[in-house]
């Protein structure tokens, strides 16, 4: 394997990074300055992001870096089980058995994010990821769920994390009252070719690179070229040319190996 070839502690465009460990690029961080905004005003947010982007990875960095003792993160990764479903998944995540009925799931959701804020001093945020694939009128019902009787302030923050259909979703005329009380939104664009440098080397660093380097400068700017800079393609075309150069026996990775070994693939194929 090629990790053994080229001396590596790890895989390092493997997914099991821990979140301290992380790539951050510009982008991510002006995402998380956005984001921490939007927990202080306790508010509504909406991120999209081309698919392999890096959304729900800059999300995961994000919640992990926050003050556990002033923050409670719920986060919910599968939408598709539907809203009840999904307000099971909350109950459980707040240690209660969830009821059977629906309208005793929203009391019970209500009171424990509630006594959250009020009596543990925790402020929750709840994180729903692929919200694109919510139904239409889910989305009212969440804004329902952590308002205010009052309409001051929220019972906690909430972000929609998804593609960018889900822009289009919240705009459709059943969904204005949600669209328009968003206090955050922001597209997380792909990597730009200095970023996609940096990330490529960031990771080779945290698989046990220090020496000379392993990627040559016109294979970088190959791999972004056919990338465009997405980060996931980006993990997916670099292992190609690890397994590339250790099959040719190449201690750099350049241009030549990338041209000759790589059937790149399309950000459709990926």
């Amino acid at each position: 394997m090629y990790q053994e070839f080229y001396g590596f502690t790890r895989l390092p465009f493997e997914r099991d990074i821990a979140p301290d460990d992380l790539f951050t690029s510009q982008p991510q961080q002006e995402m998380a300055a956005r984001l921490t905004f939007l927990l202080r005003q306790q508010g509504l947010g909406l991120v999209t992001g081309d698919i392999g982007a890096g959304k729900s990875t800059a999300m995961r960095a994000f919640t992990a870096r926050l003050d556990p003792n002033r923050y409670f993160v719920i986060y919910l990764s599968n939408p598709t089980v539907g809203i009840s479903g999904l307000y099971r998944d909350i109950l459980a995540a707040l240690h209660h058995q969830p009821p059977f009925s629906r309208p005793r799931q929203v009391a019970a959701i209500r009171a424990a994010l509630a006594d959250l804020a009020q009596s543990k001093r925790r402020f929750p945020l709840l994180v729903i990821d692929e919200a694109h694939l919510l139904p239409p009128h889910a989305f009212e019902q969440f804004r329902l769920l952590i308002a205010d009787q009052m309409d001051s302030q929220s019972l906690a923050a909430l972000v929609l994390v998804g593609q960018p259909n889900l822009r289009d979703l919240l705009r459709l005329s059943t969904n204005q009252a949600f669209f328009q009380r968003l206090t955050v939104r922001y597209h997380l664009p792909p990597l730009d070719l200095q970023n996609c440098i940096a990330y490529i080397k960031h990771h080779l660093q945290l698989a046990g690179h220090h020496g000379a380097p392993l990627f040559a400068d016109d294979a970088m700017t190959r791999i972004f070229d056919y990338t465009k800079g997405v980060p996931r393609q980006i993990n997916l075309v670099c292992t190609m040319a690890l397994l590339a150069g250790m099959i040719d026996k190449k201690e750099v990775i350049d241009e030549a190996v990338s041209y000759t070994h790589l059937t790149l693939p399309t950000n459709r194929e990926v």
